[in-house]
């Protein structure tokens, strides 16, 4: 890409960003038109095709720009100093949230971004996705305290429970285009309330 890019004001660069995670989290790779993109954020597609030189090239941008920012905020929320499983859930909603107040359409991009079946941007995201998820998955279960779930708790598939009722709704918000982040905070926090009453052991 164009370092002049990042010669910008950083607001400028930012509408770019929510515009083109906008336009690429409604449609697929191949019919996601770069003209609706420079619309969206007021450039021409000239000015555009000049800071990325086509888009795929935007595209990959994206993904390791959403990459970045989700880490860097994982660590200023601390989401791993903790041992209790809820909790940490509870941190990385608030970093879900806090992304989307300045970028609406983020997490709904990385969904669209996973499913891609676009070949060229298959092969660059899905294996380093797997893999991000395994390695997350590894820290959460060899730092959490398991001593607190209910002996007869299948830890493995409460995890794909809370994995598919997140994704599901999620989804849902973005196909109706509702990323309101109070509201899915919200809703989130009564779940989770909900999850560990269901699965800690009652004191």
């Amino acid at each position: 890409m164009n370092p002049k890019f990042f010669q910008l004001p950083e607001e400028k660069q930012q509408q770019i960003i929510n515009a083109a995670y906008k336009v690429f989290a409604g449609n697929s790779y191949k019919k996601a038109p770069m003209s609706e993109i420079a619309d969206e954020c007021g450039i021409s597609k000239a000015l555009l095709f000049h800071y990325f030189e086509n888009k795929k090239e935007l595209y990959l941008f994206l993904w390791k720009q959403a990459e970045e920012l989700t880490g860097n905020a994982v660590r200023e929320f601390g989401v791993m100093d903790t041992t209790d499983f809820f909790e940490i859930l509870e941190k990385n909603l608030r970093v879900k949230c806090s992304l989307t107040r300045v970028y609406p359409y983020i997490g709904a991009f990385c969904l669209n971004a996973y499913y891609e079946q676009e070949e060229e941007i298959r092969k660059c995201i899905q294996p380093e996705y797997s893999q991000l998820k395994r390695m997350g998955e590894k820290h959460i279960f060899e730092r959490i305290d398991l001593s607190v779930f209910r002996k007869d708790v299948d830890l493995e598939l409460m995890y794909q429970e809370i994995l598919w009722t997140t994704e599901g709704y999620l989804c849902r918000r973005y196909r109706m285009q509702d990323v309101d982040a109070e509201e899915i905070e919200k809703d989130f926090l009564r779940l989770i309330k909900q999850w560990r009453r269901i699965y800690y052991k009652a004191h």
